[in-house]
């Protein structure tokens, strides 16, 4: 089963800003906060891209 790394990508952002949407809609948002985790969003999406391109031995 060859997985795609694309639809990892964009299933990733599209959760980051469902959950920021929904955070904005029922709370206020601390930009601060969502500043520190925008960084920590793409770090974690690059790692799972990149895991996901080692092909099994």
């Amino acid at each position: 089963m060859k997985s795609d790394r694309v639809a990892f990508a964009f299933g990733v952002v599209a959760l980051a800003f469902s959950g920021l949407a929904l955070w904005s809609n029922y709370g206020q948002i601390d930009w601060r906060i969502a500043g520190l985790l925008a960084p920590v969003c793409l770090v974690v999406i690059g790692v799972g891209m990149l895991l996901l391109t080692k092909t099994p031995n």
